[in-house]
């Protein structure tokens, strides 16, 4: 790896995981601790990169360790963002606000909905459930591959938070007497449990075999067939999520024109019916972008980059 890069993966590393240890652990004793009293040393721009350059490296790597290690420095920023900006707390609130709107319209003019009760449909993660914690530990480790296995360890291992103002949204909905429906893609036969008793540990409302639906069957990530059994009983004010799957427009296995097209033809409906979340660190979006972009070699992700940014 280069020198930049060994600087900035360490460097954000420390911001990721909110410490400074690890600077503190690349630099050599004298750096770290002046010789009377243990009183931290300055450490200049120029020491950190003398440093950088010196530390020793484990070369050469796998395709394998290339591959985790750009994606990482691909989701750095984003991870940065998600983690520590206001505006990224903001739009959270925005979000739940914008919702709590709508459920008082709906609840101001029952002539105008269809009679049934109502209810609101979300996705959990970054939605409702924050996982940033623990993509940005491994993206500090040098892996930005988020697969099946590592989603599955993260779930049972409990480590979802919750977003800024869910918890407070999520039981005001409740105290409204609204239908909460947590519809997510998590696969139902090895999380089920773990995300139930994560879920009731954040303090989220209506959480039972009722209210979370989770993914039957790997081959059938698709929505809609559960958001059309929850339409059947109740009048679903708004849909939130932060991927376009997790709302009834067919977006399912679009390429990313037809999927912007999708989205251009329901511009109307987005901040009252659809309630968007960002999330530029994962995604349907990925997929739409290359369906093999998680499989290509390192440097044909790079050219990838390079092609996509200036099209």
């Amino acid at each position: 790896m280069t020198t930049w890069k060994k600087s900035l993966a360490i460097g954000t590393a420390a911001f990721l995981l909110g410490s400074g240890a690890a600077w503190a652990a690349e630099l050599p004793v004298p750096e770290t601790a002046a010789s009377v009293g243990g009183t931290p040393a300055a450490v200049t721009g120029a020491t950190y990169a003398e440093n950088a350059a010196d530390a020793p490296m484990t070369l050469p790597l796998t395709e394998e360790q290339e591959t985790e290690l750009q994606l990482a420095e691909a989701q750095r920023m984003a991870l940065l963002w998600m983690r520590t900006s206001a505006e990224y707390r903001a739009l959270c609130y925005q979000g739940y606000n914008a919702a709590l709107a709508e459920i008082e319209r709906a609840q101001a003019n029952p002539a105008g909905r269809s009679g049934k009760p109502l209810a609101i449909v979300l996705d959990c993660d970054e939605t409702v459930t924050d996982n940033t914690r623990a993509m940005a530990a491994s993206v500090a480790d040098g892996n930005g591959r988020f697969d099946a296995p590592w989603w599955r360890g993260t779930v049972h291992e409990g480590r979802s938070e919750a977003l800024p103002g869910a918890v407070e949204f999520l039981n005001e909905v409740a105290r409204r007497g609204v239908a909460i429906f947590y519809v997510s893609n998590r696969w139902s036969e090895v999380n089920y449990e773990p995300t139930i008793e994560n879920l009731k540990a954040l303090g989220f409302p209506s959480v039972d075999a009722e209210h979370v639906l989770l993914m039957e069957d790997r081959k059938m990530s698709d929505k809609q067939p559960r958001f059309d059994r929850i339409t059947e009983d109740y009048d679903v004010v708004v849909y939130m999520g932060d991927n376009a799957g997790d709302l009834p427009l067919g977006t399912k296995g679009m390429n990313r024109a037809a999927r912007n097209a999708a989205i251009d033809a329901a511009q109307e409906e987005f901040g009252t019916q659809y309630i968007v979340f960002p999330n530029p660190a994962y995604g349907s979006w990925v997929s739409a972008l290359a369906k093999d972009y998680m499989t290509m070699s390192p440097e044909a992700r790079e050219e990838f980059y390079r092609e996509m940014l200036t099209e």
